[in-house]
């Protein structure tokens, strides 16, 4: 579950917790604040450099394992935080693997070709190509609450993947050596594993879609001081074979499959 993360707020010397309620309100009132961009507009003008933080973040604030958090904004805020931080983890992790990115070419895709990858190893030097790679997006607002109610009841701290990247493989032996870079990273804690290309595994329940997932916390100096140490996001680890099916036609299937087992 997600932790939560103790903080003071302005000139405020004591630690103060940012728990919201969750009730028949509480998440309503979540939902609301998100989707008016107040959250966000003051996340983004703290980070922005030209006002004072508005996080005043005391030093000797610490992540609670103890507590959970409840409140659905500023879960969306501080994944809007992290997004960055992460997206350089995976550049780097990708770099020294093989990895690949889905890499947006509007001929081939209007031709109906499919999706093209692109590694890393070739492409980071070049902003043109760089700036043609799709990177993942932070789970939706809506998507997030009908999770919360079919899944979680209405349990914030149960989403781990508001803020994801995936990168893509060409083979298990160089998904593998990735794994192993990420465990290795001491930036880097992995808090849970799903290894779906366990022979084990049941794929009937992820409609034969098989990845590794790994939910994992950033600790660097950047994230700490922005208070977002606690925040647990996602990692998805695929071969190509898999990452080709997930066009819009593939995901549009899979909704169905989720809708049907109420998901």
């Amino acid at each position: 579950s997600q932790p939560e993360r103790r903080w003071s707020i302005g000139s405020a010397t004591n630690q103060t917790d940012r728990r919201g309620s969750v009730g028949s309100n509480g998440l309503t009132a979540s939902i609301q604040s998100v989707m008016t961009g107040a959250g966000m507009r003051k996340l983004k003008r703290g980070m922005s450099g030209s006002r004072k933080m508005l996080l005043d973040f005391d030093k000797d604030s610490v992540v609670d394992g103890t507590s959970k958090i409840t409140s659905l904004d500023q879960l969306c805020a501080q994944a809007t935080g992290l997004d960055p931080i992460l997206r350089s983890k995976v550049q780097g992790w990708a770099l020294h693997s093989r990895g690949c990115f889905r890499f947006v070419d509007p001929v081939r895709e209007h031709e109906g070709l499919g999706p093209q990858f692109v590694m890393w190893q070739e492409v980071h030097n070049d902003p043109a190509q760089v700036a043609m790679i799709r990177w993942g997006k932070l789970k939706s607002v809506s998507r997030a609450v009908e999770k919360l109610l079919r899944s979680y009841r209405e349990d914030v701290s149960q989403l781990l993947d508001v803020c994801r990247q995936s990168i893509v493989f060409n083979s298990v032996e160089d998904l593998t050596k990735c794994a192993e870079i990420i465990l290795a990273d001491p930036e880097v804690k992995v808090v849970r594993c799903k290894n779906r290309l366990d022979p084990g595994y049941n794929a009937f329940t992820s409609a034969g879609y098989r990845d590794v997932s790994l939910n994992v916390r950033i600790e660097n100096q950047t994230s700490s001081s922005l208070g977002l140490d606690a925040h647990v996001c996602e990692v998805l680890l695929l071969l190509r074979a898999f990452a080709e099916v997930k066009n819009e036609e593939g995901h549009m299937r899979y909704r169905q499959f989720r809708n049907a087992r109420g998901e």
